[in-house]
């Protein structure tokens, strides 16, 4: 049983659910073979910009592809505590390079309270304008802390691909019945990990306290390689403001 077979089925018994739901086949293919260049952990810059907090990254496939069954981008990232008030800007390209969309959000450190940094949900942040995605067609996105707005070779950036995937008739019937937490699974089970992370990200937002969800959440990122990450003991959806 491969790595991601076992999440699924550890999530099947964390969360409580039913194992006779039978795997789900994607309309193509969800598992890609070979991955696309992409980087997930930001680097270190020469400005004064993080704090001691870790760095950014995208809470996303080792492969850099996201897969998804949804209209709009809903990826995750990790932002950690800054030293000063920041700039974030998310670009989405389609793969022709030509700019699709973007925005630039302000980060205020004074806003973290803790020592740690947060989770932040792009779809969170400005859901009204975010372009829909075309089925089976792969965008580049690119996430930037801009330290040093005159200088930026100095921006910590995280980049990948986003690529929307048709599901099958049985499948979107089984989501459209489900309730949330079941869904989580349902997701995980068909190798949409993207969609999975995201509907449990709703759910700790709504129970940070309850013990299941932090556990599966920790499981889902495990099983990615986001050890770092998972290992944050909250888990907060901020939306920042435009400057």
């Amino acid at each position: 049983m491969n790595r991601k077979a076992l999440t699924a089925l550890c999530l099947t018994s964390l969360l409580t659910l039913s194992c006779a739901i039978p795997n789900q086949v994607m309309a193509d293919d969800t598992q890609p073979k070979e991955g696309l260049p992409g980087r997930r952990m930001g680097g270190g810059t020469r400005g004064e910009c993080y704090s001691n907090a870790g760095k950014l990254m995208a809470l996303v496939p080792e492969n850099n592809l996201v897969l998804t069954q949804q209209a709009y981008p809903n990826i995750l990232f990790y932002i950690p505590q800054t030293s000063k008030p920041t700039s974030i800007e998310f670009v989405l390209k389609d793969d022709k390079r030509q700019l699709v969309y973007e925005k630039t959000f302000t980060k205020d450190a004074a806003e973290t309270k803790t020592d740690s940094g947060e989770v932040i949900n792009l779809r969170s942040l400005d859901s009204q304008s975010l372009p829909e995605l075309t089925i089976n067609q792969k965008y580049h996105w690119y996430l930037s802390i801009i330290c040093d707005p005159e200088n930026r070779a100095n921006d910590i950036v995280v980049h990948g691909w986003i690529k929307r995937v048709a599901v099958d008739k049985n499948l979107a019937q089984k989501l459209e019945r489900a309730s949330v937490l079941e869904r989580t699974h349902l997701y995980a089970q068909a190798g949409l990990w993207q969609d999975a992370l995201a509907t449990l990200a709703e759910l700790r937002y709504d129970q940070p306290r309850d013990t299941k969800l932090a556990t599966s959440w920790t499981q889902l990122l495990n099983s990615e390689n986001l050890n770092a990450i998972a290992q944050e003991p909250l888990l907060s959806i901020k939306i920042y403001k435009q400057p």
